[in-house]
């Protein structure tokens, strides 16, 4: 009897310790939660737009993401969540500050200040190299259209990177709400 409640008890343990092993990632990717990623000042406070019309698309832009480790890592993509009723995430470019003469911050209409963001290197696609403690001149940008009444913001910039031979996902604060401008009078 005592055998038998000795066995069952390794058995549990070993259970308990394989599923606290297990990829904890709710994406399904496989990919680990990292730690290794700040979002600076443009993760802490609140963007918002409040002059979107109807059927426009607009750039939303992400942080620079920068390297808090001691290591170098390749950030492989960045992805917005959640998409809020109204709005519809179109796609996602990489660009670098250098060609866009500094970051945006926060939203920006397609086309805008001559298309300098649609006709920058596009550099999503491929892995950006961020040096150890050092922040990142390549930024994330999501073309959105607004397609009704926006009903919530967009809270969340998810990240994934490697980092020697594992690949991580991290997930940095960056509010964005989206409204729509009051209608024009017309007189």
């Amino acid at each position: 009897m005592l055998l038998r409640l000795i066995t069952c008890l390794l058995l549990v343990v070993t259970a308990i310790a394989s599923l606290a092993s297990c990829d904890r990632a709710p994406s399904g990717t496989g990919d680990v939660q990292g730690t290794a990623l700040d979002g600076g000042m443009q993760s802490q406070v609140d963007g918002s737009y409040d002059a979107a019309e109807l059927g426009h698309e607009y750039w939303v832009a992400l942080p620079a993401p920068a390297n808090t480790s001691g290591k170098p890592l390749s950030v492989l993509g960045a992805t917005l969540a959640p998409e809020p009723k109204g709005v519809r995430i179109l796609g996602y470019r990489a660009v670098s500050a250098h060609d866009t003469e500094g970051q945006l911050m926060g939203v920006a209409r397609i086309g805008a200040e001559g298309g300098v963001l649609e006709r920058s290197h596009n550099y999503a696609g491929q892995p950006v190299v961020v040096k150890p403690h050092q922040r990142s001149d390549v930024y994330y940008l999501a073309r959105i259209k607004v397609t009704g009444p926006v009903h919530g913001e967009l809270t969340t910039c998810r990240f994934r990177y490697r980092q020697g031979t594992r690949t991580f996902r991290q997930d940095l604060r960056c509010v964005n709400e989206i409204k729509i401008a009051p209608p024009k009078e017309t007189g």
